[in-house]
């Protein structure tokens, strides 16, 4: 018997206004991974990025930080950004679900396109598997 397709999403933080989950597909993590990585080599970005998120599950407003910037109108694509370069993307399952789906540092226009295409093919991935009838399952940490 095949097993029910499944979309794990793993919480970041929950705040007032969202929640903020790392999508897992297939066995991939990209948007915790990256996060995990950041965590041990550039604490302080790491640091910032959770400082964004945290802010942005307490703000109704999903546009009201301009740390916060929308890339895909049509796919609500999103990403985190800081001074230094780094980049986190997202997207919004609903008023309540921001789903992060990966990270990069913006070095060249090449290599954030790539990840900018990265976080449309997780989106697309994403919504393709619960038109399937997948069901995201929360897990806390």
């Amino acid at each position: 018997m095949k097993s029910p397709l499944e979309i794990l999403l793993f919480s970041i933080h929950r705040g007032a206004a969202r929640e903020v989950v790392a999508l897992g597909l297939h066995d991939e993590r990209p948007g915790l991974d990256y996060l995990g990585e950041l965590r041990r080599s550039n604490p302080k970005g790491h640091q910032i990025l959770i400082a964004q998120i945290r802010l942005l599950c307490d703000v109704p407003d999903l546009r009201a930080k301009a740390t916060f910037k929308l890339l895909d109108p049509t796919r609500q694509l999103y990403e985190f950004k800081t001074r230094s370069g780094l980049r986190l993307y997202c997207f919004s399952d609903g008023d309540a679900l921001v789903i992060l789906t990966n990270g990069g540092k913006k070095n060249t226009p090449r290599e954030q396109n790539r990840d900018i295409e990265k976080a449309r093919r997780l989106h697309d991935e994403f919504l393709a598997l619960k038109n399937q009838g997948a069901k995201p399952i929360i897990i806390d940490p």
